[in-house]
């Protein structure tokens, strides 16, 4: 898979700038909504904007192999939710995250699901690629001396 090529790279960067987009604004109007069950208000729409975001995530790498989409979506989402983070329908999701003097938490984690997600993305991969680098190189250094004896003479056996 060519992810280095011009073409290459300009595709990585625009579907990074439309995922990025799509989970700014899913995010931030369904960051507040929560589900009342067994006495609990869940954060469902938290739950559901972190799955989003880790599906993009799990996109954008399965389907270019590069990390540029990942760091580009977690570059990306702040500029483009910035926009709807003002106080309105959706609440304060500006830092300090405030509505008639109580702090909005959900404002405040959902800024920290939508930037850190994909940069735990490029984290993890990051960590898996050196550990296919190791295994490969481990891997290389065990058949050395292997294939060495092969290659010698049947006299200096």
């Amino acid at each position: 898979m060519d992810t280095t090529s011009v073409t290459a790279r300009m595709a990585q960067v625009t579907q990074a700038v439309v995922l990025s987009i799509l989970a700014a604004l899913l995010m931030i109007t369904t960051h507040r909504v929560r589900v009342e069950l067994g006495g609990v208000d869940w954060p469902v729409g938290l739950l559901f904007g972190a799955v989003f975001q880790v599906v993009c995530c799990v996109f954008a790498y399965a389907s270019t192999g590069a990390r540029l989409p990942l760091l580009l979506m977690g570059s990306l989402w702040g500029p483009f939710a910035l926009p709807f983070l003002a106080r309105g329908a959706g609440g304060g999701v500006l830092l300090p995250a405030e509505i008639a003097g109580q702090v909005q938490y959900s404002g405040w984690v959902v800024q920290l699901l939508g930037i850190g997600i994909p940069f735990a993305a490029v984290a993890v991969v990051s960590l898996g690629r050196r550990r296919r680098v190791r295994a490969s190189r481990r891997a290389g250094a065990d058949r050395a001396p292997a294939s060495s004896a092969v290659a010698e003479p049947p006299s200096q056996r």
